[in-house]
């Protein structure tokens, strides 16, 4: 992921997001929804158990994002992602 596509994840991340690919304590898979998609970043990259490795985060039309992506974006903008409304 470039500085330029971090970026614009960052201009959109007031937007809806789904997160799948997050089990469950009973092994089932349920998407999260409700959560912007700086929200999402920071729910992926900080408070997911350790089966985030699997986690995409999908939002817009037909962007997602893996969970190293997520963890791209969070380096570069996690703090400002904290700090402004989701």
């Amino acid at each position: 992921m470039t500085p330029e596509d971090r970026r614009a994840v960052f201009s959109h991340r007031q937007i809806a997001a789904i997160i799948e690919g997050i089990m469950q304590d009973d092994g089932s898979e349920a998407p999260i929804t409700g959560k912007s998609l700086g929200e999402a970043i920071l729910f992926v990259s900080e408070e997911a158990s350790t089966s985030a490795s699997s986690a995409h985060v999908i939002y817009g039309d037909n962007g997602s994002l893996s969970y190293t992506d997520c963890l791209s974006v969070y380096r570069d903008y996690g703090a400002a992602l904290r700090q402004t409304p989701n």
